[in-house]
């Protein structure tokens, strides 16, 4: 799912699996993407469904990179790294910082 600044939304692409989805949404950016919205892509949340398939919710799983090429049809190097997000600690928990 594209983010759109201020508001708004658009749908990438579907796979059966994240890895499908991973390989696929920097093709579908050049095809479902307009010139005049690339620059209002604030993120690329990667989201999964839970629940039943009558019944359920999209929940973001982590944010992928967004696509630097403007046709989408460019190699790996077009993209940068996927950003993983961190799930909030509870208030009052101190996370210990990772070792880079």
């Amino acid at each position: 799912m594209a983010c759109l600044a201020p508001t708004g939304e658009r749908l990438l692409c579907v796979g059966e699996s994240s890895s499908q989805v991973r390989a696929a949404y920097t093709g579908a950016w050049g095809e479902v993407i307009r010139d005049e919205d690339r620059p209002t892509v604030r993120a690329i949340s990667l989201q999964r469904w839970a629940g039943q398939f009558w019944s359920g919710t999209w929940e973001h799983q982590m944010y992928l990179a967004v696509p630097t090429a403007r046709s989408g049809k460019g190699g790996p190097g077009d993209v940068a790294e996927v950003v993983e997000e961190e799930e909030p600690a509870p208030a009052g928990v101190v996370k210990p910082k990772k070792k880079s």
